[in-house]
């Protein structure tokens, strides 16, 4: 019976271990921007840079330009809306980038730049 409790602190101890070192981990990770939202979640935690910035402003432009209701409502089509996104995206991408610091922790400064991408590719 000893033994069987022993076993069992055991695991548990083990597992707790585990799961401490594995939080730890993930948490000393930097955050990966792939979306719009991932933008904000980062800036919890550190600064992003202007390239991450663009990621997730990109990402939210084309989200726009799928919805076909919002399309219509202003005049265009999805297929336009992309179409006039890829000629933009690589001349906003590089003006903003130009006129830009490399980092940022503030997220009124971040918004103001999402936002002046977006408005550029749209």
């Amino acid at each position: 019976m000893k033994k069987i409790i022993v076993l069992v602190v055991s695991v548990i101890l083990v597992g707790y271990y585990l799961n401490a070192k594995a939080s730890q981990r993930s948490l000393n990770k930097e955050a990966e921007v792939k979306t719009f939202s991932d933008i904000y979640y980062k800036l919890e935690t550190s600064s992003v840079s202007i390239d991450e910035i663009i990621i997730g402003a990109t990402e939210f432009a084309l989200t726009m330009c799928a919805d076909r209701a919002y399309q219509e409502v202003l005049g265009n089509s999805v297929q336009s809306c992309n179409d006039h996104f890829q000629m933009t995206k690589d001349t906003c991408a590089s003006y903003l980038i130009r006129s830009s610091q490399r980092q940022y922790k503030d997220k009124t400064k971040v918004t103001l730049l999402t936002e002046r991408f977006i408005n550029c590719v749209s």
